[in-house]
């Protein structure tokens, strides 16, 4: 069993530390930069400090919703050689041959399908479904329930709001943010906003 530090200790912070327990880490405690946390405990973990609590070398999850911020700690990560491991809820399933970046977390009743890959830092959230040869950019956020058809494409720090659905071979931008619910059936270029059905750039 290894240690592990939780980045975070919101609502994200607390799903990604129950999923690093049930991976068989041993959670240390959250680390967080709000002050009046500090020595509070959230389930049964104790709210440790800030950044400068976690040693170097140290095994390390982000517990952050904010595609910004994980890129950002990304960067602290390989300053303090910190380990980021992938994270994979037991009822997930991942196809042997994805390509899952380090300090990704997949969550619960999610589906990875063959021959996809993910940059680093990136979130599956709960029941969401990447299909085959998806490709993902580093701090990519899929929203629980969304479907992702073959063979599409997401650009960093992009997010697909809950409920979404994109069709095959779209390709998506970096830093888009697609609306809760929209349906994408066209590309999407960089740096924009689309919802809706279908999803239109606003």
């Amino acid at each position: 069993m290894y240690d592990i530090y939780v980045i975070g200790a919101g609502g994200h912070g607390v799903v990604v530390s129950e999923i690093a327990s049930l991976a068989g880490y041993r959670v240390v405690g959250f680390i967080d930069d709000d002050p009046s946390l500090r020595g509070r405990r959230i389930l049964q973990w104790e709210v440790l400090g800030a950044l400068d609590a976690i040693p170097d070398g140290a095994t390390v999850a982000l517990g952050i919703g904010s595609n910004q911020v994980r890129e950002r700690l990304l960067k602290e990560a390989e300053m303090h050689s910190w380990k980021l491991p992938v994270l994979i809820h037991p009822s997930a399933v991942v196809s042997p041959s994805a390509n899952i970046g380090d300090g990704t977390v997949v969550m619960a009743l999610s589906a990875v399908n063959a021959r996809t890959s993910t940059g680093k830092v990136c979130i599956l959230n709960t029941s969401c479904s990447v299909d085959h040869d998806c490709v993902l950019g580093t701090s990519v956020h899929i929203c629980p329930g969304v479907s992702l058809a073959g063979g599409i494409r997401i650009g960093d720090r992009s997010i697909i709001g809950i409920g979404s659905c994109v069709r095959q071979l779209i390709e998506v931008g970096e830093d888009c943010t697609i609306g809760a619910g929209s349906v994408v059936v066209s590309d999407i270029p960089q740096k924009t906003t689309a919802f809706g059905n279908p999803a239109r750039i606003k």
